[in-house]
């Protein structure tokens, strides 16, 4: 294989390093569903609705019963779910200016402490009021998982060969996917899903960011970033060296050359000129219908 295109140990640590992120996401995504009858009645010891000893139904309890719920518990269940979605929502926005301020690696370690916080908030969720914790934990796990969302696929896009850019692009779903999976498993009733470990199962979800932490620092910075946004070519030079090995650099270079000439010559261009422009409308009806059928096909009924 040709130097240059290959899969180096560093660009594979690199990427695997990154995807930890997008694993976390999926965790986060899944974990609040299979033990949501334990922590709603958590909730409702709390709120004063429920007795302080755990709810145990009879054979002989009837199906309302069962799944009467008080209205007080739904208000807080639901805002502990959809919390993440808003959080994520908000700092969606912010990507692009984390991404920039320090680089993509640096980037993804300073917002790994918005996850570390959430997992405490999570794990310590009946060392006080278990709604206020877990809503707390949620909110700000969404955020972290807002900005990871945007960084992990921008640093894997900008490190990956081309060869290999399409299939190390798809590796952030996949990993996405497999937390889900990872959290449905852990949350059966008789692994984590239960009365007594519902707050690891939960608090789990900063444990990948801890793991991440401590490879990140071992990843080379997108060369892309060094050289376009820093105009820093010598180590953009030596960033290609470690994720590809010992090659000429030339090619890829001048591509990131002509790259950085574009966007100088491009002017900026604001949400309200991009929604009133007629330049740009058939790009963002594109765009905002493939969302949108995404959001319209019922996944997210599916994921909660």
């Amino acid at each position: 294989m040709e130097s240059g295109k290959q899969l180096t140990g560093t660009l594979t640590l690199a990427v695997f390093s990154a995807v930890l992120g997008s694993l976390q996401f999926g965790y986060s995504l899944g974990v609040i569903n299979a033990p949501q009858k334990v922590i709603e009645q958590h909730y409702g010891r709390s709120l004063g609705v429920l007795p302080e000893e755990p709810l145990l139904l009879s054979e002989n309890s009837t199906e309302t019963e069962k799944q009467e719920v008080h209205p007080s518990v739904v208000m807080y269940w639901s805002l502990s779910v959809s919390i993440f979605s808003i959080g994520g929502m908000v700092s969606s926005f912010l990507v692009g200016f984390i991404g920039d301020l320090r680089g993509r690696v640096k980037g993804m370690l300073m917002v790994n402490v918005l996850a570390v916080i959430a997992g405490l908030l999570m794990v310590m969720a009946k060392m006080w009021k278990p709604h206020v914790m877990v809503i707390a934990g949620r909110c700000v796990m969404g955020f972290y998982c807002g900005l990871s969302s945007g960084l992990v696929p921008m640093y894997i896009g900008e490190i990956a060969p081309m060869a290999y850019r399409g299939a190390l692009g798809t590796l952030h779903q996949l990993a996405t996917v497999t937390g889900i999976l990872l959290s449905q498993v852990l949350g059966l009733e008789f692994l984590l899903g239960n009365d007594y470990y519902w707050p690891l199962l939960l608090g789990l979800s900063g444990a990948p960011a801890v793991l991440q932490s401590l490879l990140l620092p071992l990843c080379p910075e997108s060369p892309r970033y060094l050289y376009i946004k820093r105009g820093m070519v010598e180590e953009a030079k030596k960033s290609l060296h470690r994720l590809k090995g010992e090659y000429d650099p030339s090619a890829d270079l001048e591509e990131m050359r002509r790259e950085k000439e574009e966007l100088e010559k491009e002017a900026q261009v604001s949400i309200a000129v991009l929604v009133r422009s007629s330049l740009y409308r058939q790009q963002l009806f594109v765009a905002l219908m493939m969302h949108f059928s995404q959001q319209l096909s019922g996944i997210n009924a599916v994921s909660y």
